[in-house]
């Protein structure tokens, strides 16, 4: 870009240069014309033989006048066309006092210079327009003026020729000047694009600046969670880090208020859980999880207040989602509670009193409310009281949104149907609606009552259209799977229009055959809930986390043991699904219902997870192996996944008899590897490592290779084509 403007520099200097060598050919043409004596003041005694200068006595009548002869005829229009150019009337005159281009005052500069006779004496304006006005009479006087005659064909050649070589240069000049002003031009839109171009640069840098920071922040969370136990052993004030500012203007010895203060009062700081951001409906619905302990005294302003509550958010967020923080920051907090007091994010003037005026009695909790559907349809709170990310939650209300029906498609335990009812929740509140049974119709499917669901369905689309007013704006069908056919469920639902008819979430375990049909047909749009992806992946261990800092925030203290507890429980649930999917598909792997109801405190959570290893796991794992092998064969390796459960215990202590011994192994003869084993023993050594159910693809084209193979040599003998085939399966 330097370049091109460098270009575009040198030629608009170049174009000055030639029309300032034009200029100079144009005086010298000038001076030339004068010389020659073409011009008006050369001129001027052949022209004295009009009527308006003749001065002849009026006595001497007897005289013949003499008409102008045709050379003379053009001598004076070619005069009287060249000397108009000299001079200029007045109101020209005037005009040149005016803001001219440069072009123009050259060529005035040019031709309006000061006119000499040849006798040397100048003509003053009045002269020149005396001499050149036309005629009265083609007839002149009947005596010459001065006996001169009038000039000669060669003078009046130089005459005609004066003009045109004149107005050629003029259009030369023209020229040049448009060619000069495309490249101004050019260089204008050369310098915008460079300007566009530099703000582009500084963009970049601005993101990799960001990008840069995002990193770090990163690198700082993998070196934490790998100190896990020592950063858990420190006391509460220690965990505060300094990493998030909450207020810049805040000093930094007002947190040592937050950190602890021996004269300040404990409160428990809570967050409302709820989708729609209202404060009265959370106090009705009295649903709230506690995130911090606060430390309140008279020393404690409304601005550390603020403070406090927006870095106990944010570090809370970090606890529990260390990766993304569930979208969320402190703008997600609308306003908090203290006593009868409100703070909302926008500054006001505070209250009268110190925040420990308005904490008396029984009444020691902060409430925070987070931004909701009541706030210009917020997903803040949503995505807070779900557990979900806050960009997975936009997607899928995005597909509500746009196509007003999703089918939610899993495993058993993911969440499906509680996920529905807080979209329906959300999508009905942010309508202005109450989230009632009459807003939030649900149909639960079975075998049976697939003629009930089509007729339901064809019912609502018949009230779509006659604009009923008592239409449900949800409508939840909860195990779409047990339907006989849902093409045929759904085909009384194609009359409706799209935009009249109810919002339709839909549920079920697996997807069959029928879902592309229901795609393409009506409309619908899946969403996968799979234990090994985002949202279920991690929804284990945030929700554990969040009970493990609403148990610690209301007790008062940290139990590092405890926490170490609710971070191995998710890894456990990994590794059962890890295992499932080796043996089986994921199709069968665990939900994370089965492990959301572990208890808060050491002792109880190692009498239940043995509970529920003996009773509930390992039937399910042996189960679901065992279908696995016959219908997938021989997939892996046999590894008992107690294995790694008793390797990685986490309890210490001895609440339950025989402690990890407790746990009930698993045995490959209890899922049938031991029959299979002998199957393989009876088999040769290159076949050993194959699956028995299940035939290779690889060999099954290596022996249609062999028999093309023996087709075209028919003199192979059995015992090189059993050679062959040994060969081939060993490769």
């Amino acid at each position: 870009m330097t370049q091109r403007l460098q270009q575009l520099t040198a030629t608009a200097e170049k174009k000055d240069s030639e029309l300032l060598e034009l200029r100079q050919t144009i005086e010298l043409l000038r001076k030339q014309s004068v010389e020659a004596g073409l011009t008006s003041q050369a001129m001027s005694p052949s022209l004295a033989r009009r009527h308006t200068i003749n001065t002849t006595d009026p006595t001497s009548e007897s005289n013949i006048s003499r008409q102008l002869s045709t050379d003379s005829v053009s001598s004076l229009n070619s005069l009287s066309s060249a000397c108009s150019l000299s001079s200029t009337p007045m109101p020209q005159e005037t005009e040149k006092k005016k803001k001219r281009g440069w072009l123009r005052s050259s060529f005035n500069k040019a031709f309006s210079r000061s006119k000499k006779n040849r006798n040397g004496s100048v003509s003053s304006d009045a002269e020149d327009k005396v001499d050149i006005s036309a005629p009265p009479s083609p007839l002149l006087g009947h005596h010459h003026i001065n006996g001169n005659d009038l000039n000669s064909p060669t003078d009046n050649e130089k005459v005609e020729s004066g003009p045109e070589v004149v107005e050629e240069l003029r259009k030369q000049l023209r020229e040049k000047d448009l060619v000069l002003t495309d490249i101004r031009l050019e260089a204008l839109s050369s310098a915008h694009q460079l300007e566009s171009l530099k703000d582009t640069v500084i963009k970049m840098r601005n993101e990799m600046v960001n990008l840069k920071q995002d990193n770090e922040r990163l690198q700082r969370l993998v070196t934490s969670k790998s100190l896990t136990s020592s950063q858990s052993s420190l006391p509460r004030n220690d965990s505060l880090e300094r990493r998030f500012s909450m207020n810049d203007a805040i000093a930094d010895s007002k947190y040592d208020v937050f950190a602890s203060d021996p004269d300040g009062k404990r409160v428990t700081l809570t967050v409302f859980l709820g989708c729609h951001g209202s404060y009265h409906r959370y106090v009705e619905d009295g649903s709230e999880t506690a995130i911090a302990s606060l430390s309140v005294s008279g020393k404690t302003k409304w601005e550390m207040l603020d403070a406090m509550v927006r870095r106990a958010f944010k570090d809370y967020l970090d606890r529990v989602d260390p990766m993304t923080c569930l979208g969320l920051g402190p703008d997600s907090v609308w306003s908090y509670h203290v006593g009868e007091v409100v703070r909302y994010r926008d500054p006001k003037p505070p209250p009268e009193l110190l925040p420990c005026g308005y904490l008396v009695g029984e009444d020691t909790n902060i409430r925070i409310c987070l931004r909701g559907a009541l706030h210009q349809g917020a997903l803040d709170a949503l995505a807070f009281d779900t557990l979900i990310p806050k960009s997975i939650i936009q997607r899928y209300v995005s597909l509500l949104t746009d196509y007003r029906r999703i089918i939610l498609c899993g495993p058993s335990g993911t969440g499906k149907s509680y996920l529905a009812n807080k979209l329906a929740e959300f999508l009905v509140t942010r309508a202005g609606k109450e989230s009632t049974a009459e807003s939030v119709a649900t149909f639960n499917v079975e075998h049976k009552s697939s003629k009930e669901l089509r007729q339901y369905l064809s019912n609502i689309a018949e009230q779509c259209e006659t604009n009923a007013a008592d239409l449900p704006s949800v409508i939840i069908l909860d195990n779409l799977h047990q339907a006989a056919s849902l093409g045929e469920v759904f085909n009384g639902f194609l009359k409706a229009k799209h935009t009249k008819c109810p919002y339709i979430i839909g549920t079920m375990n697996q997807a069959t055959c029928s879902t592309t049909n229901l795609q393409l047909h009506h409309n619908f749009r899946w969403i996968l809930c799979a234990n090994h992806m985002e949202p279920v992946k991690g929804f284990l261990g945030r929700y554990l986390r969040r009970r493990l800092v609403d148990s610690e925030a209301r007790m008062g203290s940290r139990s590092p043991e405890l926490a170490r507890i609710m971070d191995w429980v998710p890894r456990a649930w990994h590794h059962l699904n890890q295992f499932l999917e080796g043996h089986s598909s994921s199709d069968v792997t665990i939900g994370p219902r089965l492990f959301l109801s572990c208890p808060m405190d050491i002792a109880g959570s190692q009498v239940w997870f043995t509970d529920l290893w003996n009773y509930s796991v390992v039937p399910y794992l042996l189960e679901a192996v065992r279908e696995g092998i016959q219908v997938y064969g021989r997939r892996c390796e046999w590894e008992d996944p107690a294995g790694y459960v008793i390797h990685s215990y986490p309890w210490a202590g001895d609440s339950v008899h025989l402690g990890p011994d407790a746990l009930i192994r698993l045995r490959p003869e209890d899922v049938g590897y031991e029959v299979q084993a002998a199957v393989n023993t009876t088999t040769s050594t290159s076949t050993k490592s194959q699956p028995t159910a299940e035939p290779d693809p690889l060999l099954n084209m290596l022996m249609r290779l062999q028999e093309a193979a023996n087709y075209s040599s028919p003199h192979t003998t059995e015992g090189e084509m059993s050679s062959s085939g040994s060969l081939g399966v060993e490769s």
